[in-house]
């Protein structure tokens, strides 16, 4: 560690009693804690920033069918509309946009 930074921590007693007694069979000395600490810190900050493969194919495309679905049902319900009621409805929106900001 370059450049230390105090932290003070709260754990479960049974996990701190299990880390504890992992440190000490693997022959844990002094500083190793922290150590540990820091390790488990990086390798879950890594793998949180890592893309994994799958998973981050799986939202967009769910979004797209969601969106590809909102899409179908919003043209089903505009059928029965007008030109006119389509252009009143969308210069209704626009203002309530506008207002809102």
């Amino acid at each position: 560690m370059d450049e230390s930074v105090r932290w003070s921590l709260k754990v479960s007693r049974q996990t701190d009693e299990a880390l504890r007694a992992y440190l000490g069979h693997v022959g844990g000395r002094k500083g190793d804690l922290s150590r540990f600490i820091e390790e488990a810190v990086r390798q879950r900050l890594r793998s949180a920033l890592q893309p994994r493969q799958g998973r981050r194919q799986a939202a967009p495309l769910r979004a797209r069918k969601d969106f590809a679905d909102a899409i179908k049902e919003v043209r089903e319900r505009a059928r029965a509309l007008t030109r006119a009621q389509v252009e009143k409805l969308a210069r209704e929106a626009v203002a309530y946009a506008r207002k809102r900001r």
